[in-house]
């Protein structure tokens, strides 16, 4: 009987010196995962030998597919939404992720200016008078205004604002809803608009204005909003910042929680709340591309000197809310840039790099010959060559 109770007690101290080796086990496992994580994410050079060798983000040209273009100098090229997009001969053809051709439509106009917000896309003729509203792959309105398109821009809810200049006006803005009525106009008689943007939620449209009329030239910035532009026209404007004398506006991009960041020639600023604030100082860095068209971010590219001949291209990803910076680096020269939503494809040269807002490597593309232009939506990229096009699905 002894031997019985003496054995049932050494079986559950065996089982319960096995349920703690276990969870030592799975405890050293859990750590183990968190500092291998930590190390990828803090060190550079471990984070690309795993990239390399572990993950297998590199793609080769050959393991894409493509879309066969004619080489007419007159085919435009635009990825959008989850579609790349070939406009020739006045039709604007949709391809999916694989190259298929899924469907198409007749657009009149001879060269396309493109822009897209998620599911939307506007495009008008350079210069021209037409301009389209596209959702998915169906065209919801199609008009035309009194003059000469300048710029245009769309909202993620499918407001449409359309810049154009006439013989009586250095700046005309109309706005459109989704279904192509017109709620807001006004007319600029001396400052020429640098920019648009539609805040993310429509509420508010941002007009960057630059006169050049006077011996200083003077940069402004009206906020618009569009329920009053609906009711009562004259009171849409409700307010009105102008910026210092010597600070000229370059781009403007409504971000998250209706920030509109806006980039001068020396700073980055944030503009909400009527209060404009300072970010960022431009005129000390050596900036090769410098980008607001992000989501919650900025980006500036750098080259960084490493030698007599020879210089890195550091990525600086930056929060304006929090000015919490992600850096990515490379050991080539950047020749170009582009951004979606989320992502950001840096050309240097017969390399392709696409990364995510935290600095993260996504995919590695490498070229067989020199990269000379790139689409990029969200969730593909186009690396557009003289009879082709290669598609990089992300």
């Amino acid at each position: 009987m002894k031997d019985f109770w003496a054995e049932g007690l050494q079986n559950q101290r065996k089982g319960k010196v096995r349920k703690v080796i276990t969870l030592v086990f799975i405890l050293l496992i859990i750590i183990a995962i968190m500092v291998l994580i930590g190390v990828y994410f803090f060190n550079m050079e471990f984070r690309s030998w795993c990239d390399e060798k572990i993950f297998r983000k590199e793609l080769l040209q050959e393991d894409t597919r493509y879309i066969e273009i004619d080489g007419d100098e007159n085919t435009q090229v635009y990825a959008y939404d989850k579609y790349i997009c070939v406009f020739r001969k006045k039709k604007l053809e949709f391809y999916n992720k694989v190259g298929t051709k899924v469907d198409e439509i007749e657009l009149d106009i001879n060269k396309a200016v493109f822009i897209s917000s998620g599911r939307y896309m506007a495009i008008c003729e350079e210069e021209g008078k037409k301009f389209y509203l596209i959702c998915g792959k169906e065209k919801i309105f199609e008009n035309e205004v009194e003059g000469n398109i300048t710029k245009i821009a769309v909202s993620r809810s499918g407001y449409v604002s359309v810049v154009f200049s006439n013989a009586s006006y250095k700046s005309i803005i109309d706005v459109y809803n989704r279904s192509g009525k017109e709620i807001f106009k006004t007319n600029l008689v001396t400052a020429r608009v640098a920019d648009v943007s539609i805040s993310q939620d429509s509420k508010y449209l941002a007009i960057a204005e630059v006169d050049i009329s006077g011996i200083i030239i003077s940069s402004s910035i009206q906020i618009v909003s569009m329920e009053l532009a609906q009711t009562n026209a004259k009171e849409a404007i409700i307010y009105k910042y102008e910026a210092p004398t010597d600070k000229l506006i370059m781009n403007i991009e409504y971000q998250e929680q209706n920030k509109l960041v806006c980039m001068y020639n020396d700073t980055i600023e944030v503009l909400q709340n009527k209060q404009s604030t300072e970010i960022l100082k431009l005129e000390n860095a050596k900036l090769d591309f410098a980008t607001i068209e992000l989501n919650n971010r900025i980006a500036l590219l750098e080259e960084v000197s490493t030698g007599e001949y020879t210089a890195d291209t550091k990525v600086r990803i930056i929060n304006p809310e929090t000015l919490k910076e992600k850096q990515y680096i490379s050991e080539d020269v950047a020749k170009a840039v582009n951004t979606s939503e989320n992502k950001i494809a840096i050309n240097f040269g017969t390399e392709l790099h696409i990364i995510n807002k935290y600095g993260i490597l996504l995919k590695k593309y490498i070229s067989e010959v020199e990269i000379n232009n790139a689409v990029m939506a969200e969730g593909l990229i186009g690396i557009v060559y003289k009879d082709k096009i290669q598609i990089i699905n992300l």
